[in-house]
């Protein structure tokens, strides 16, 4: 019981064993030959041929050769050969004997096989699990004869063990919810013995077993820092390949002893060194995760207590879809995990739906359910995103297996479609790929709750407690302990090809990662080059002959660094699923995700690298039980918790820490664990106890000065400033302001019998976007409160939105695509979800423009952006997204040379003299910034193409140009005839240009 509740709560990466990496083998050369019906000697080499180069890495980590593997494999086929003559089989044979545990014998055959390495989810029986194959089988007791549906367990050791048995027996459970029959046996085969067990279903052994269950779910589900009691047995405990983080647990978590663990010495021996201030640090920081984890179990629930439409409206789910014809594909040179490849399309197209409008972009894990109850049919990420339809690589394939087949009986003929027939002398192309011809499955794509990030987190808090890990002891020194930093009296000389390129800021950076023993930290405020640095202190270092781990937060974070590198030749070795790496990196990194040949090839690629890049949660490869680091790199260091920096750090000698705390912190959503310090990163954390270890960017070079003015006068003391006299000066360059008085009219005049006009141009009464786009009006909060009536915020359930902050918004784009902005140079941001998704409604049309919360804008920057800061009510109430001053700094320093804030200036400025935002008003007002809004802006535009103007009733109305209007039929050119050609003819066999005007219309093409 206790080391399964490790094994859900810390995921320990010791390094694979022989038995491990060859009973993987054997699993799936079983797999191949159940599937093709080919059991024959050559074809099983040639099976085992594949197989071993598709496993040369994992071959390369416990130093066995290719031919050394496949000759111990090939002395198991003989055995696997005679097994299969005598059980796989049409009818069963008098020599495929199965017997029970009491020792009843009866014949069997396996006929057909209806799925491998299944996956199924039960929220019935609450439990999860693999099976290695589903097969249909005749049962022979005595003359009668059954057609079952049973689950096959394979094992490749040679001694039965009760565990197996009732692992088989909870598998006939998973199978009788997934196939919605009662399913009499479990077969399990041992393949070093051919012994082959029938495991029968019987109730009050299950029941046990589920009662097992229960009491397994409740430390699971409490999630307290205590685990279920130690067995306290030297023989078991010893040679438990989870002792080192039990032991760990129980001297720190339970206080306990060599004597309460009933290993005495060897409990001694593994924690001897931790005092009582390391116990303080573990349980602190346990804690605190184990609040977290908590916060993450209510959308792990959501699978079970929602339907897939109501998890659609919260983003985290697509419901019914269906796969598009001729969509699926199988890339059989590419890892288990990514092997399967669909399309999907929804079932019935929705007005106004778009795949984009989720949390489930590129990289991010799925499950692929049915609508009917079935989950987990697969498991996998997104690969492409369209309007349309959403693509996904996924570790099995996609039938429906759970088609009854005519003369079904539930209890004595219990035939579903298969993907192998005995009968048929093996599996059809189209059974192999998938391709069995039946009505479309209504599937759902969900965001895949149950990744568990969390053990590998809290697995870096053990690891730091370990003594026999490499760099433990450091890192205890440094973070637990907070020993200061040494730093050499010089820093070692480097070479930088163009250091007349960087600044006094950036050689002062360079010089203290190159005096660290221990660590440095590098401040870089907004706009400052952090990206640039990182990549000169990277080149110093490699021109030392240094090796670098380079991770970051992000998989986006890790590859702007490497593009900076492109250049310089240097090799690196990219971690990851290539889908989530950046494609130019691609081209000039080896991608680990890629199968490598040889051992030569893999040792050229682990060791023969200066650099090795990934996300801080990607130190589970299999390259970290074979090297270390001189340096580890962390970018956006301030945004990731202690605990997860952790993890890389301890693989080098030395380590960068890059970020600003000034900005967003780590994400971290319950409030109990930000109360307790989660959200206090191990940046922060070194920075205010050691600030001699923290070396500052401050010449910017994003900002005009007056954009600059904002944070550096709210948030950095004046520190930050502009790297160049004309970087100061910078203002919007407007193309054709003309554009605009010919864009959109006075809306008062769109009724009247009078003829339209133009909204006015520059003069005595200006058009308020004249003033707003002007290129001198670098930095401007427009204020709502002068707009009549009031316009004020909106609940809607729980969420917040300003419908009239939209309209605002919607018309300040327009127009600055009008004028001639490009729509790549146009950000617009918010802090709150519901209004964002107004935002991106309003302006679908724009698709170039970029909209995001300010969290997802971190790291980037446009030209203009305009942001809507939503809040507007009487009791000048901005909620906590507004107070949040590191939120707000990174929102204000996102624009190069045109910052427009939407809000209520009495709202803002009510908020408390020490809240951020009222001292911004207060900054604004002296510097005259604020613009205030006319009483009718609301009801004073109307625009040609784009009805963003809104007037109390009445719908958007499209008029025709004056412009169109003006030509008479005496200018006009006879047109030619031309025939009518249907959208369906002319789109035929064209489709991309069908996907491109999809997406243009919202689906009218489909």
């Amino acid at each position: 019981m206790r080391r399964a509740v490790l094994q859900d709560r810390v995921k320990a990466t010791s390094p694979p064993t022989p038995p491990l990496i060859y009973g993987t083998m054997l699993h799936e050369i079983f797999q191949e030959a159940l599937l093709a019906n080919k059991w024959d000697l050559p074809f099983l080499c040639a099976v085992i041929d594949r197989i071993t180069e598709k496993h040369v890495e994992d071959l390369y980590t416990i130093k066995v050769g290719i031919p050394s593997a496949r000759e111990h494999l090939q002395s198991k086929m003989t055995e696997l050969s005679y097994w299969a003559g005598a059980f796989v089989s049409s009818r069963p044979k008098q020599d495929a004997v199965v017997e029970d545990r009491n020792g009843k014998k009866a014949n069997m055959a396996v006929t057909k096989l209806l799925d491998v390495e299944e996956h199924v989810w039960s929220p019935m029986y609450g439990l999860k699990g693999n099976i290695d194959a589903t097969v249909e089988v005749a049962m022979q007791d005595g003359n009668d004869i059954r057609t079952l549906t049973v689950p096959f367990e394979v094992k490749t050791g040679k001694h039965a063990n009760s565990n197996h048995m009732a692992q088989t027996a909870l598998y006939t459970l998973l199978l009788s919810d997934r196939y919605d029959i009662e399913i009499a046996y479990g077969i399990l085969y041992y393949m070093e013995t051919s012994k082959t067990m029938r495991i029968p279903a019987i109730r009050h052994e299950l029941r046990h077993m589920i009662m097992q269950r229960n009491q397994l779910a409740c430390y699971v589900r409490e999630r307290s820092v205590q685990l279920p009691p130690m067995l306290k047995s030297k023989h078991m405990c010893g040679k438990c390949y989870a002792k080192t983080s039990c032991f760990i647990y129980h001297r720190l978590a339970d206080d306990g002893d060599g004597e309460s663990s009933g290993m005495n010495e060897k409990f001694d021996e593994i924690v001897k060194h931790l005092t009582p201030h390391h116990q303080q640090f573990f349980i602190k920081w346990e804690n605190l995760l184990t609040k977290e984890e908590k916060e993450s179990q209510k959308t792990k629930r959501e699978l079970w207590t929602m339907t897939s439409t109501e998890r659609e409206k919260k983003s985290r789910c697509f419901a019914d879809v269906i796969i598009e014809e001729g969509s699926a594909s199988v890339d059989t040179d590419n890892p288990r995990i990514n092997r399967y490849h669909y399309t999907f399309v929804k079932r019935v197209q929705v007005s106004g739906f778009s795949f984009l409008e989720s949390e489930l972009s590129v990289g991010e894990p799925i499950v692929v359910s049915d609508e009917e109850g079935h989950f987990a049919l697969a498991i996998g990420y997104v690969t492409a995103v369209k309007r349309q339809r959403i693509s996904v690589a996924v570790d099995r394939r996609l039938h429906n297996a759970r088609i009854r087949q005519p003369g079904f009986d539930e209890r004595d003929n219990q035939i579903f479609a298969s993907i192998m027939d005995v009968a048929h002398e093996g599996a059809t192309q189209d059974e192999a790929t998938g391709k069995i011809k039946e009505a479309p499955i209504r599937y759902r794509l969900d965001q895949d709750e149950f990744s568990n990030g969390m053990a590998t987190v809290r697995n870096n808090l053990v690891q730091m407690m370990a003594d026999d890990i490499v760099g433990s002891r450091q890192i205890r020194r440094l973070i637990v302990d907070l020993e200061a930093p040494i730093f050499k009296a010089a820093p070692t000389q480097y070479i930088v090809s163009d250091r007349d390129s960087l600044n006094v800021d950036q050689h002062r950076a360079i010089e203290k990662v190159m005096s660290a023993q221990d660590y440095a930290l590098v401040l870089g405020m907004p706009g400052t080059g952090k990206t640039t640095t990182i990549a000169h202190i990277i080149r110093a270092l490699t021109s030392q002959g240094k090796s670098v781990l380079l991770t970051s937060h992000t998989h986006t974070a890790v590859d702007n660094i490497l593009l900076k590198l492109k250049a310089d030749k240097i090799p690196i070795l990219r971690l990851g699923a290539p889908a989530k790496v950046h494609p130019d990196v691609q081209d000039f990194a080896i991608l680990a995700g890629h199968p490598m040949k040889s051992f030569d090839e893999i040792k050229n690629a682990w060791h023969g690298t200066p650099i090795v890049a990934t996300t801080c949660l990607g130190i589970n490869h299999s390259v970290f039980h074979e090297r270390s680091f001189d340096y580890c790199i962390v970018d956006e260091a301030s945004q990731i918790t202690l605990p997860i920096c952790a993890g890389p750090i301890r693989m080098a000698r030395t380590f960068v820490l890059v970020g600003d705390h000034n900005q967003l912190p780590p994400v971290v959503k319950n409030e109990e664990a930000r109360d307790g310090g989660l959200d206090v990163s191990l940046f922060k954390l070194l920075s205010d106890t050691h600030p001699e270890s923290v070396v500052n960017l401050e010449h910017q070079y994003r900002m005009c000065e007056d954009i600059m003015t904002l944070s550096n006068t709210l948030i950095y003391n004046g520190r930050l400033r502009c790297g160049t006299e004309q970087l100061r000066r910078w203002k919007l360059e407007v193309p054709r302001m003309e554009a605009l008085m010919q864009r959109h009219y006075d809306a008062s005049t769109i009724n009247a019998a009078t003829p339209r006009s133009f909204c006015a141009a520059p003069g005595p009464n200006r058009c308020w976007l004249y003033d707003l786009l002007d290129s001198e009006a670098r930095v401007r909060f427009i204020n709502t409160d002068t707009i009549q009536p009031p316009v004020r915020e909106e609940a809607q359930g729980k969420r917040i939105v300003n419908s009239a902050e939209v309209r605002i918004v919607s018309q300040l784009v327009d127009s600055l695509l009008t004028v001639g902005v490009p729509d790549s140079e146009i950000g617009v941001m918010t802090h709150y979800r519901a209004q964002l998704f107004m935002l991106k409604d309003k302006l679908k049309v724009f698709s170039g423009v970029e909209m995001h919360t300010t969290d997802r804008f971190q790291g980037r920057d446009k030209e203009v952006i305009v942001l809507s800061l939503v809040r507007s009510n009487e009791a000048c109430n901005i909620g906590d997204l507004l107070k949040d001053w590191r939120r707000i700094n990174v929102a204000f320093t996102r624009a190069k040379t045109k910052l427009l804030v939407v809000g209520s200036k009495s709202t803002l400025k009510g908020s408390g003299s020490d809240s951020m935002l009222s001292r911004f008003i207060s900054l604004m007002e002296d510097r005259n910034w604020i613009y205030e809004m006319p009483a009718n802006a609301l009801e004073n535009h109307y625009f040609e193409d784009f009805g963003t103007q809104i007037t109390a009733t009445g719908p958007t109305q499209r008029i025709k140009s004056p412009r169109k209007k003006a030509s008479g039929k005496e200018n006009r050119r006879r047109s030619p005839k031309t025939a009518r050609i249907s959208d369906k003819a002319l789109l035929k066999g064209k489709l991309i240009t069908r996907d491109i005007l999809n997406e243009m219309t919202n689906g009218a093409y489909v």
